[in-house]
């Protein structure tokens, strides 16, 4: 039940809830704090300033089945421009959530005791990870310091006007979100996660009219029309009249200094409106970077786009190339080492690309936190194409820091000019970019299912070749050269021969020819018939030699008795080896095949016509083997190669796209260092 008081300052009625610490005066804007009598003046605050937030003082929601009260809101400066809004839910059990509210983004947090001690704020390191113990890892996205600014209605901790409070927010998997709060001793511990606003079911509250459209003011210097898209959130504009760098806080526009703004190619711009991944989006701000490898500049263009959420997300152009980004939790992602080269997140594997220094060079529009010309940022780029993940650590002035990642997404520029009614054509890009989606990969995947389908249709060949050619015999003999040839073995010696000291030439195939008695006469031999039924299947005639750096040749004819048809053909056994500059080779086969076409049924003869060079044979005996149905693999193997020399051809064509990438990055395989 709430304790009703006296303002300290007015006298107007104080609401105080079980657990409130400060309460601010609705008509004279006094800070009160709670005592046990009379509240004590604090002092007054200031104006708070217009963020364009959704909720308001009195509006009533659910959390967990549990009912909320929005009872009281904070605003608090940040170290680089513009506020946030940390707003108080009384629960009806009596306790109190911790709504902030940041650039369209919700986390509700509640107070932990912590299961061990707290790390110290200088023991933690922006992108580090912060140990607490019992409670578990967690990633520390934000060193900082925050500034009291605001307040309205109740608080639950004690505040101060112009108070500083250091803290460290902390990201952990699948939304879930913590804060230290280093402005007690020991440090406070909030717990909770990210939170969409439809999820609490907010209704009701007093709250200001939002700004709608854009908001029309004048340069202060130069006094050209400057349209505001997001007054709620800017902080930072850039005239693109006259280069001026203006302060818009709290709506009004103040001159800060002249910039020497580089020379800008514009494609998108200013309050240009387009339809992004079929979302409506707004052209506010250029901003344009580059970053400086071995004294050459790398320059690109940035343009920050509003979504009908109040949301930001950027659209960047380097060298023709475009993408789209989008902040992503640090706490759903792994830490990066220094020199870590891989990264596994978001399902999929990252390779480190590069670490650059990105310097902002010219500003244009508005923007959301308080840029300068000049300002840095540590960019380390993880890739998986076609996207990539970006990691940023900037400093805070005074001290502090802050980690944020980003997902990029590529897009190919015709669908930037699709989504912006660009006119013309969109330049080709220039060369390869660090996570540009390889096309030879797409082609690839492309043809993959045909690949799979002819390998089929190859199998189902096979396997109906290997049914249909059974590998019928109809023929075998093992002729005796010299007895073809009338000749005595023990009469005749062939001259030994020695192992030769290379590759001979190919022998001339010169058969015996007719001689005196007593010498070798041509050997012919004829078979008895032979039956061949299926005139559908190919034959084979294979010729097995014992040839030892010699050879032994075979002219053949398959005759048909009935048409006197002859089937010619020529098989040839040949063996040679020796050592060559001391290395061993070997060339031929003592067992060769020639295949013939499929003949039609009838009885046939083969007459054989053994040849070799010299007097008499290398071998005392051959064989000869004719059969049917045999299986060719010849046929198969060029067709499996027709297949495959297409996909072959892709996979080089991918592993030369690859390499051209990577001899841009820091940490290309080759690579001797980071």
């Amino acid at each position: 039940m709430s304790t009703l008081a006296s303002c300290p300052s007015c006298g107007a009625a104080l609401s105080f809830r079980p657990g409130t610490m400060v309460a601010v005066c609705s008509y004279c804007k006094a800070l009160a704090a709670r005592r046990d009598r009379d509240p004590e003046l604090i002092g007054k605050v200031a104006d708070l300033v217009d963020t364009g937030s959704p909720l308001g003082l009195g509006a009533s929601g659910t959390f967990t089945g549990r009912a909320f009260t929005l009872a009281g809101r904070v605003q608090l400066k940040h170290p680089l421009g513009g506020v946030w809004d940390e707003w108080y839910l009384a629960l009806d059990d009596g306790r109190w959530g911790w709504l902030a509210e940041a650039q369209g983004r919700f986390y509700l947090t509640f107070t932990q005791a912590p299961h061990g001690p707290l790390p110290p704020f200088e023991g933690l390191q922006a992108g580090g990870l912060a140990d607490l113990g019992p409670d578990g890892l967690w990633t520390v996205g934000e060193l900082s310091e925050a500034t009291f600014h605001s307040a309205e209605g109740e608080i639950p901790w004690t505040v101060e006007p112009g108070a500083t409070y250091r803290f460290a927010d902390l990201s952990g998997r699948h939304g879930a979100f913590a804060t230290l709060d280093y402005s007690d001793e020991p440090p406070l511990f909030f717990l909770g996660r990210e939170v969409p606003l439809s999820d609490l079911g907010i209704q009701g509250g007093t709250r200001r009219t939002p700004k709608l459209g854009a908001q029309s003011l004048n340069c202060p210097k130069c006094g050209g029309a400057l349209a505001l898209r997001a007054p709620d959130q800017t902080q930072r504009v850039g005239c693109p009249s006259c280069g001026s760098l203006l302060s818009a806080e709290n709506g009004k526009l103040a001159f800060l200094k002249s910039l020497k703004q580089p020379h800008q190619e514009v494609v998108i711009p200013l309050g240009a409106e387009g339809l992004l991944d079929g979302e409506k989006v707004t052209c506010i701000g250029q901003l344009r970077r580059s970053c400086t490898l071995e004294d050459t500049a790398y320059p690109w263009t940035e343009y920050l786009l509003l979504d009908g959420q109040q949301g930001f997300r950027w659209l960047v152009q380097s060298d023709g190339h475009w993408s789209v980004a989008v902040a992503v939790a640090s706490g759903d992602l792994p830490q990066a080492r220094d020199g870590q080269k891989n990264l596994s997140a978001l399902g999929a594997d990252w390779r480190r690309f590069q670490d650059v220094e990105a310097v902002v060079e010219g500003v244009w529009g508005e923007f959301y936190w308080q840029v300068e010309q000049g300002e840095r940022v540590q960019v380390t780029e993880f890739v998986a194409p076609p996207r990539s993940l970006t990691r940023e650590r900037q400093a805070h002035q005074g001290g502090g820091e802050e980690v944020n990642w980003s997902l990029s997404t590529y897009l190919e520029p015709e669908a930037v000019w699709k989504a912006f009614k660009l006119h013309g054509a969109p330049p080709p890009p220039t060369g390869i970019a660090s996570f540009q989606p390889n096309p030879h990969k797409v082609a690839l995947a492309k043809s993959a299912l045909w690949v799979v389908g002819a390998l089929g249709l190859l199998l189902v060949g096979v396997m109906v070749e290997s049914m249909t050619h059974r590998n019928q015999e109809l023929f075998r003999r093992r002729l005796d050269l010299f007895e073809l040839a009338h000749l005595q073995p023990t009469a005749v010696e062939a001259p030994r021969k020695t192992i030769p000291a290379r590759r001979p030439a190919a022998p001339a195939q010169v058969p015996a020819t007719n001689a005196p008695s007593g010498e070798a006469q041509e050997p012919v031999f004829f078979s008895d018939p032979i039956e061949i039924k299926n005139g559908y299947r190919n034959l084979a005639v294979t010729l097995s030699a014992p040839v030892n750096n010699s050879w032994v040749g075979l002219e053949g004819a398959l005759v048909s008795e009935t048409s006197g048809v002859a089937e010619l053909f020529l098989v040839e056994s040949s063996w040679y080896h020796g050592v060559d500059g001391g290395e061993s080779w070997s060339e031929g086969a003592q067992a060769q095949t020639v295949f013939l076409s499929a003949v039609p049924p009838g009885t046939y003869v083969l007459r054989l016509a053994p040849q070799w060079d010299g007097p008499v044979p290398p071998v005392r005996t051959i064989e000869v083997q004719l059969r049917q149905g045999v299986m060719r693999w010849l046929y198969p193997g060029l067709a499996l190669v027709a297949i495959l020399v297409g996909p072959l051809l892709m996979v080089f064509r991918l592993a030369a796209f690859e390499s051209r990438r990577w001899q841009e990055s820091m940490y290309a395989p080759n690579s001797g260092g980071s």
